[in-house]
């Protein structure tokens, strides 16, 4: 897996990650990169997003609580898939509304999902959509994001020691997740 580091100085203390909440936004808002977005214009952070390429770029680690999810940030690991190309708010609403996530996207998002899975002993059920959390103001990652191929693809917690697993997961993502 690419994994590109980008850490971004957003978000709060220590945490034990015991959910993993999926994200979508656009790549490019108001002519920045969602990354930079996030950090300079709203504030916010999450833990990686996945790129149209299906690299994933890092910007918190698991260990750190990011803000991602309204009074979701604790105990949580944010993961945004982004929509490739730039979108004003209702295109962006629209766009997910339609088949948006390429394969590369998918494959990338099920290999990071399952490491933090394994990593962390995250129940598949405590695998959530950010509009399944917070379904009045958010509808990403949309009705175009094949919830239930991606759900399919996710393993359960295999018997591995804690040692295996980490070690696993550091080779992905680098260490403290």
């Amino acid at each position: 897996m690419n994994v590109i580091k980008k850490y971004s100085g957003i978000g709060g203390g220590l945490q034990t990650p015991n959910r993993l909440i999926i994200h979508s936004m656009s790549e490019i808002i108001q002519g920045m990169h969602a990354s930079d977005y996030l950090k300079e214009i709203a504030g916010l952070s999450v833990h990686f997003m996945i790129l149209p390429d299906g690299k994933v770029m890092k910007l918190r680690k698991t260990h750190q609580i990011a803000y991602h999810a309204l009074g979701h940030n604790t105990n949580t690991v944010g993961i945004e898939v982004l929509v490739e190309g730039e979108h004003t708010y209702d295109e962006f609403i629209d766009k997910i509304a339609k088949d948006w996530c390429n394969e590369a996207q998918m494959d990338s998002l099920v290999e990071l999902s399952n490491g933090i899975i394994e990593y962390y002993d995250i129940k598949t059920d405590d695998v959530v959509r950010h509009s399944d959390i917070d379904p009045v103001r958010k509808s990403d990652p949309g009705q175009g994001f094949d919830w239930d191929v991606y759900k399919g693809r996710l393993r359960p917690k295999v018997q591995l020691t804690t040692n295996e697993s980490r070690e696993a997961f550091k080779k992905m993502t680098g260490p403290m997740g």
